[in-house]
């Protein structure tokens, strides 16, 4: 578990370091569950999804997506798709995407 925690924060400080972004039919997508949470008496826990679709909000789309996805958006996508759990942000193809929320 550790070293997904660390994978993922050095993907986070990449990211921001970097001007990228995805090609084709593939969207760069920034978590809204998952990952250390604090509750009001300070407890600090891990929030997990019983659901294989979770809720994203779009950073930065391909050039090449055939769906109507814009930046702004939360899409719900299949976080089964992934071996890296699914806090922070991803590379989620247009194909996973199961709803848009805009």
């Amino acid at each position: 578990m550790e070293d997904l925690v660390l994978v993922q924060i050095q993907t986070e400080e990449f990211m921001k370091d970097k001007q990228m972004k995805p090609v084709g039919k593939w969207i760069l997508a920034k978590s809204l569950i998952g990952g250390q949470k604090t509750t009001t008496a300070g407890i600090i826990y891990n929030e997990k999804s019983s659901s294989k679709i979770i809720p994203a909000k779009v950073e930065s789309i391909g050039n090449k997506l055939t769906e109507d996805i814009q930046v702004g958006d939360v899409i719900w996508w299949d976080v089964s798709k992934i071996k890296d759990g699914y806090a922070g942000n991803h590379v989620v193809h247009q194909d996973w995407v199961s709803f848009v929320e805009r």
